[in-house]
């Protein structure tokens, strides 16, 4: 598909078509964590993290916890805990090619959300792994995220998407989960019941 001569190519041509960004959207993002961030964090049980390898392919991953799991050290620096699961590290990996990292923080029912954006390097100190244990059992690895950017998101995407209104929750229709990955992964249809149980055993008792 070929681009037509309007195609933003650049950053100004986005401020020629659509307008220079708000006043106060770019005064309120801080090189910190202020007050009003930091109640937000403690209050906050999910973050998505996007990172990068080397070369710039990206990966988003979902990390939650109990409200208070992203520890503070001060205004500058956070430290997440990287719990056991799928053992495949990608967000890990792409920290130890490309510190770069960025995080959108959410408040279930709350539409504004926050996001960071920073320099990460993954941490093995026991003590402080110990500090972030959850369900009594310590951090795996920590994320140290040295702070560049933080600001609060408006609800825009919320509201169009009504994430947080009930009449809208539904659980996805189609598949069950383990025939879905049986078929994705070429498993035999008589395993498909056994991988079921595995499945809800394995969320039954988190990590």
């Amino acid at each position: 598909m070929s681009l037509s001569p309007t195609t933003p190519r650049t950053a100004e041509d986005l401020c020629d078509r659509f307008g220079p960004p708000d006043d106060l959207t770019v005064k309120h993002k801080l090189p910190y964590i202020d007050e009003a961030a930091a109640r937000f964090i403690a209050q906050c049980p999910f973050v998505i993290i996007a990172t990068a390898d080397a070369q710039g392919r990206c990966d988003a991953s979902p990390k939650g916890d109990p409200p208070g799991f992203i520890h503070i050290a001060d205004q500058r620096t956070l430290y997440l805990p990287d719990r056991s699961g799928n053992k495949m590290f990608q967000g890990i990996t792409n920290i130890l090619q490309n510190p770069h990292i960025g995080m959108i923080l959410m408040i279930p029912g709350e539409e504004w959300t926050m996001r960071i954006n920073g320099q990460a390097r993954v941490v093995d100190d026991p003590s402080l792994l110990e500090r972030l244990s959850a369900r009594d059992r310590p951090a795996q690895l920590a994320i140290e995220v040295k702070v560049e950017e933080c600001f609060f998101h408006c609800p825009r995407s919320f509201k169009r998407a009504e994430l947080w209104n009930p009449e809208r929750f539904q659980h996805y229709q189609g598949d069950s989960w383990g025939k879905i990955l049986a078929q994705r992964t070429n498993l035999a249809s008589d395993k498909v019941e056994l991988l079921e149980q595995g499945i809800a055993e394995a969320v039954k008792h988190l990590p």
